[in-house]
């Protein structure tokens, strides 16, 4: 057997062939990302498989391995990316020196492939429904915090024109795609643009904008704008340039709405196609977003070997820390893994609790029985994110057998 280690770099990539018994094939050299380099690398690699089983091993490196792992894999060569902790953590017992460098981590890549020989999972980004999900994923949140940090600015601007606006308005709501805040603010910009009218005036105004944005005609909401604009000390004057800077925030906020609504309309388009999508919607506190949001952090369960691999992959496992006879009494979870499925496994908790019971109650009772016991909100909350995990793949498991598509 050979293994190809690559330590993968922006532009480039170290490679070492290496054989069991740390024989050094071939010493490690540089390849660049481009089809000149990366063709004699491949025309190499067919070389040694004519006399020999071989497999290309790299470590995951958020998108720059993509290219040269699609590239080989495109030549049907076989190639393996592996988890980058996993190598770290494998290194740690081979290199007591700690050292560093392109050359030495390609040559430690490719003594893990050698070790984990029979385990290497092979990468596939052909059709990988699931791969795709995972990029829609990511920019949907991408635009939901740079929306957030958006928001911050009008916020700040609007305290000074409308004090307490932001308390009479709900925000961008991801079902209907409308937001309301940003409609109001598109008539009303300033305390004065409100109590210029009387009040009975206001109301048939906002009346008569809610029927024209398609909100149900609340008069009494009306009533309470405009009491509360009556009252209120604006600390910057109205005038165009104010109204001006306002708009600009709001096409923005427009702008991140739209991207929002586009990319969870194509995540939905794509997880439609999976058998866990109907089922993983039924489950207590998951909504629309978190539905597509946890399918695409997860990925295909079947690449777990048990609902404990699926726990420790999201980080929720309890470090240990123990000397002797000491023990220590309060161990944090790892924290060791995708933060963006632990971000989202939160949202499911904090609506179980923050709605009313769900009918499928069994993560919510499950908190309700922590926090009986004495346990801290957050740390039952966390408690329920590994119980919702065990849920999720004991079902999706189940559901892939019945399927035939599991063992």
């Amino acid at each position: 057997m050979i293994c190809v280690g690559i330590d993968v770099s922006k532009r480039k990539s170290t490679v070492c062939f290496m054989a069991p018994g740390d024989k050094i094939i071939r010493r490690p050299f540089d390849v660049k990302h481009t089809k000149e380099e990366l063709q004699p690398l491949v025309d190499e690699i067919r070389v040694q498989a004519k006399y020999d089983e071989i497999k290309v091993v790299m470590e995951s490196t958020g998108v720059y391995h993509l290219s040269i792992a699609y590239f080989l894999q495109q030549n049907g060569i076989f190639v393996s990316v592996v988890n980058a902790l996993k190598v770290a953590n494998f290194n740690k017992a081979e290199n007591f020196r700690h050292t560093k460098t392109d050359s030495i981590d390609s040559t430690n890549i490719a003594r893990y492939g050698i070790a984990y020989w029979a385990k290497l999972p092979q990468f596939d980004l052909n059709g990988d429904k699931y791969f795709l999900l995972k990029r829609l994923c990511d920019a949907y949140l991408n635009f939901s915090e740079e929306r957030s940090r958006i928001l911050l600015q009008p916020q700040s601007q609007l305290e000074q024109t409308m004090p307490g606006i932001f308390d009479l308005f709900g925000g961008f709501d991801i079902n209907s795609g409308k937001d309301k805040l940003l409609d109001f603010l598109e008539r009303y910009c300033h305390i004065e643009d409100i109590i210029a009218k009387s009040e009975a005036e206001f109301v048939a105004s906002y009346r008569e904008w809610a029927e024209e944005k398609g909100y149900r005609s609340n008069e009494s909401k009306a009533a309470t704008i405009y009491a509360q604009a009556k009252n209120g000390i604006p600390s910057i004057p109205n005038n165009p340039i104010v109204r001006e800077t306002i708009m600009w925030y709001v096409g923005l906020l427009r702008r991140a709405d739209e991207a929002l609504m586009a990319s969870l309309t194509r995540m939905e388009d794509i997880a439609k196609d999976l058998p866990e999508y109907e089922l993983v919607g039924e489950m207590g506190g998951v909504g629309r977003v978190t539905r597509v949001a946890l399918i695409a952090q997860i990925e295909d369960v079947r690449r777990f070997k048990n609902k404990h691999s699926l726990i420790c992959f999201a980080g929720l496992t309890p470090s240990i820390h123990e000397s002797g006879k000491f023990r220590a009494s309060q161990n944090h979870i790892v924290k060791k893994g995708p933060a963006r499925l632990r971000k989202v496994l939160y949202q499911v908790m904090m609506s179980l609790v923050m709605h009313k019971i769900p009918k499928d109650d069994a993560v919510y009772r499950f908190i309700k029985k922590k926090e009986a016991e004495g346990k801290y909100k957050k740390v039952a909350k966390v408690a329920g994110m590994a119980k919702f995990l065990r849920i999720y793949y004991g079902r999706v498991m189940h559901l892939y057998r019945d399927l035939g598509l599991a063992a």
